[in-house]
């Protein structure tokens, strides 16, 4: 991919500070990681760590005074939109190629959280977001997009094909590897994650509750200290129903893993979730688990074409359906959806096979740029 007359360097800008473990900083860090493997040096620049970049709306206009950092690179990578308005007075004194990352529709994200916030009163998308989406896309030379909803949406706005590529949230099946699927798991659901609101956390605990069987139990792990008032609320309502686990290190996540029959995820009906690609989905598959899904987004998709768990439609009374029917599944055809989640996992997922597609991209907008 590379010449030795012509080696690359790769800036890769991060919105987040270096102490952030996030998925959007996971993505950040694989995606270097994936270049360094490939004999391509990348750099990571977390904008927070550099005063005064680390306030979005006003970085932009201290980013000049990297120009010259940012000159050294042959290739620079914007982590979303938050890092590619950064560039926007500095674009024109740069000859490498920008690539922006969208990780998904940040106007629709921006709508959904007002929308959480206000209780349904405002469904706007802030003005701040709207101006930053405006200069990271006018700063982008070629745009990384996480699923087929986002790419098809930006072709109808007009954006050539040849200025896109579907880099998909990758997993790491080293790390996540397959676990042994239960004889009889303790635990017939199991949610791990984050437990924002937009991730559909009201809807699993409406749906929960219409679920009549209480020999039908869950297993919720990743607990942050901000999350106990929500720990209390599912304690409060399920009892021994539900097993609460706080944020925890890989290898005893995926110990906790092998007493799950089922893995959750309970999104709801939004633009922002239709743009989006949750990192977990990956990773449950990557385990070995069947999978239920809301058809919101393309994982619906991917559970249908590889027979690998449960689709529901997203109110809380389908899910409730759709978990009730799951949990009377035979145990051996779950085991058998949760080995056609792996072969998913090794198929689409793999680091290793996308990091290769986005390799190859920024070698060729490298050469292009040169040119």
């Amino acid at each position: 991919m590379t010449t030795k007359s012509a080696p690359i360097s790769v800036l890769a800008l991060s919105a987040a500070g270096s102490d952030d473990r996030s998925a959007y900083t996971h993505r950040v860090m694989m995606l270097a990681q994936c270049l360094r493997e490939r004999s391509i040096p990348c750099d990571v620049f977390n904008m927070p760590d550099h005063p005064p970049l680390d306030t979005e709306t006003t970085a932009s206009l201290f980013m000049p005074l990297w120009l010259r950092t940012l000159r050294r690179a042959s290739v620079i990578y914007c982590g979303a939109q938050e890092a590619g308005q950064a560039l926007f007075f500095c674009r024109p004194f740069l000859s490498a190629p920008v690539i922006l990352d969208v990780h998904g529709d940040v106007i629709a994200q921006s709508a959904l959280a007002n929308e959480i916030e206000s209780g349904g009163a405002n469904k706007s998308a802030s003005l701040r977001v709207r101006l930053i989406d405006r200069l990271a896309m006018a700063s982008a030379d070629h745009i990384l997009t996480v699923s087929k909803f986002q790419t098809e949406t930006f072709l109808r706005q007009g954006i050539p094909r040849q200025k896109i590529t579907l880099i998909r949230n990758g997993v790491d099946l080293d790390v996540f590897r397959q676990v042994p699927f239960p004889a009889r798991p303790p635990f017939t659901f199991g949610y791990i994650g984050d437990f924002q609101s937009w991730q559909g956390i009201d809807n699993l605990i409406d749906a929960f509750r219409l679920v009549p069987d209480p020999g039908i139990r869950m297993l919720l792990l990743g607990f942050r200290e901000g999350d106990r008032d929500l720990k209390d609320r599912f304690r409060s309502i399920f009892g021994p129903r539900v097993e609460l686990i706080d944020r925890t290190d890989r290898s005893t996540l995926i110990q906790w893993v092998r007493d799950v029959g089922i893995l959750i995820i309970p999104r709801i009906d939004h633009p922002a979730i239709r743009h989006a690609f949750p990192t977990k989905f990956a990773e449950y598959a990557a385990m070995g688990r069947p999978i239920l899904v809301n058809s919101v987004d393309e994982t619906a998709d991917f559970v249908t074409r590889y027979q690998c768990g449960f689709v529901s439609a997203p109110d809380p009374a389908s899910v409730a359906v759709t978990m009730t029917q799951a949990a009377t599944t035979d145990v051996q055809a779950l085991a058998e959806m949760g080995k056609r989640a792996r072969i998913m996992a090794q198929e689409s997922f793999s680091w290793d096979s996308i990091g290769e597609a986005y390799a190859r991209i920024v070698s060729t907008l490298a050469q292009d740029g040169r040119r």
